[in-house]
């Protein structure tokens, strides 16, 4: 079987025959406000996707091979969003709206449902540019990255990344941000530490070195909208280093419990050699209590300390990287 024949559209009954279409450099595929018939699925060369505005045409993002486009005026019926046109001799398979709707027809009712919502919501998003999180631009592309991530996301050299192209049109669609903008953002999101350049096959990607400080890093964006902070800034010093410690000695004599780790008082106050005197951890600890990092319960003539592992881990992350995330670039 040749790669065409491997790569037609079939219904189940028998083989859709399939259209191959060429473009030269410069010709449109489709043209933005045009009525969508047929969807198209790069099989040669690159497509630049564009956009008319106030200012002229405002060039989206760049796709090539295996690239899918203008599949959702081809599943609404609605007028094309955008303009495709040729940057390189572009040979690209063809699927009209016939073709479409008999393979349509050969799936569930409810698969077919659930792709008419995602559809109707992706157009809807497209709608809802005045939404507070789309009005700050960072925190927009924040969330929009973590939206690409389980459907879009790719590994290189063992980092989970993103095609610089296909956050350049989705932050186009989801938050109006021209390329320009987008790049920007992207930038200084690198410049932060929070996403890395990558390359594929010399196309540009954006690597997710820890999906953590991502989520750190939006919600950071959050406070900082809310003209709000960490709490966990305002930790003491020593109150934190009685936390790293309980963490220490729960490795060895902690256990491990549905609620968290728990570690016997007791047990902290003769590994750390306190002896007689902890009454300035007795205020740490309530300390720690009253800022949720940890509870405190009794137990047998003792109280039993319970802290989950991911907390101090997530201070430290913060402390860490919030500097990082203020620093201002021109």
């Amino acid at each position: 079987m040749t790669q065409s024949q491997r790569s037609g559209l079939k219904t189940g009954k028998r083989p859709v025959q399939q259209q191959i279409r060429s473009f030269k450099p410069g010709e449109t595929l489709f043209s933005e406000g045009s009525t969508g018939r047929e969807l198209f699925i790069i099989h040669e060369g690159k497509v630049g996707i564009y956009k008319d505005g106030p200012d002229g045409r405002v060039e989206l993002a760049q796709v090539d091979r295996g690239s899918i486009i203008g599949e959702m005026s081809l599943l609404d019926t609605l007028p094309r969003s955008a303009t495709v046109v040729a940057i390189d001799p572009v040979k690209a398979l063809v699927i009209g709206y016939a073709q479409f709707q008999s393979v349509m027809q050969t799936i569930p009712v409810w698969l077919q449902s659930i792709i008419k919502i995602v559809v109707s919501r992706l157009r809807d998003a497209n709608r809802r540019v005045d939404q507070p999180i789309l009005r700050n631009r960072e925190r927009g592309l924040a969330a929009l990255i973590k939206l690409l991530l389980p459907v879009h996301r790719q590994e290189i050299n063992g980092c989970i990344a993103l095609s610089c192209d296909t956050i350049h049109l989705e932050a186009f669609y989801i938050c109006r941000l021209r390329k320009k903008e987008t790049t920007q953002l992207l930038d200084s999101f690198q410049k932060r530490g929070v996403l890395t350049p990558l390359t594929k096959n010399d196309a540009p990607f954006v690597g997710i070195p820890d999906n953590d400080i991502l989520n750190l890093y939006e919600e950071f964006l959050i406070l900082k909208d809310q003209r709000q902070s960490f709490k966990e800034l305002s930790i003491p010093k020593e109150t934190i280093s009685v936390l790293s410690n309980i963490v220490y000695v729960a490795q060895k004599l902690g256990r491990e419990t549905d609620d968290g780790t728990s570690l016997s008082k007791r047990a902290l106050i003769s590994d750390l050699g306190l002896g007689d005197t902890p009454g300035t951890l007795d205020k740490h600890l309530l300390e720690l209590r009253r800022r949720n990092l940890i509870n405190l319960l009794p137990h047998e003539n003792d109280t039993e300390i319970l802290f989950r592992k991911e907390v101090p881990g997530r201070i430290k992350k913060i402390q860490e990287w919030v500097p990082r995330f203020s620093m201002e670039f021109k």
